[in-house]
């Protein structure tokens, strides 16, 4: 196994054969990509060196995440990560910005590492997809526009989607918890999932068509509670 030295002296194991731009390693789960994630700052990716164990087998400086930052495949339950390192310009050498928002995971990918995305913010340019942390939930923004008061996630339903707010699994056992702004926000749910509204837990499962869990895995945007869709995208739990 060869290793990827940081400035910093941390090493990462990676496959054999690793070119500067193209570097595979695994992670045991999503969460870990965060451990990854902080390590690949600029400063570590000052100086950066590739290694068999015994020779250096190249030295490089002024580094920085290529994009997409990451490409991820689960591989008979390890997690597959590649990534590029790339040169960084004159301008950004004297300007030294590196893009940590994680913009490359599926919503439910983005929640096992909620802590790498921003807070919410004022007179911040959001653009359609990006993420933010509101009052501890996760949101995604639906349309590009600068932040103001009044628009806040949770208050503009038109501007903002709230996603599952934490890691849980969905399941009947560790149902998704359904949080109070849903009806100004909105909520994506997902077909086949469990969520928790007060004590009740609900199974999204869309009514009126032949075969509903042909539609699991699917998800939809909507502004409203478990309760005051039963039947129509809900059913109570063992109902």
């Amino acid at each position: 196994m060869e290793k990827l030295i940081l400035k910093n002296q941390e090493e990462i194991e990676i496959e054999p054969g690793a070119s500067i731009s193209g570097i595979t390693t695994y992670i045991g789960a999503y969460a870990d990509l965060e451990t990854l994630a902080e390590k690949l700052t600029q400063e570590n990716l000052a100086e950066v060196k590739i290694s068999d164990g015994v020779l250096i087998s190249g030295t490089y400086k002024n580094m920085a995440l290529g994009n997409p930052h990451f490409r991820i495949t689960d591989q008979n339950g390890k997690i597959k990560v590649e990534f590029g390192l790339r040169k960084l310009t004159e301008a950004e050498i004297k300007a030294p910005t590196v893009e940590t928002a994680i913009t490359y995971l599926s919503d439910e990918q983005a929640l096992t590492v909620k802590a790498l995305y921003p807070a919410y913010a004022y007179g911040v340019l959001y653009k359609q997809g990006d993420r933010a942390v509101y009052n501890g939930i996760l949101y995604k923004s639906l349309q590009e526009h600068t932040s103001q008061e009044g628009w806040e996630p949770g208050v503009a339903p038109s501007l903002w989607v709230a996603l599952e707010s934490g890691s849980e699994a969905g399941t009947l056992e560790d149902p998704i918890p359904v949080p109070d702004t849903v009806t100004t926000s909105g909520m994506e749910y997902e077909y086949g999932k469990y969520y928790k509204e007060g004590d009740t837990v609900y199974l999204c499962q869309r009514g009126g068509v032949a075969d509903p869990e042909s539609m699991y895995g699917q998800k939809e945007t909507l502004y409203f509670a478990p309760s005051a869709l039963i039947g129509q995208y809900f059913v109570v739990a063992g109902e």
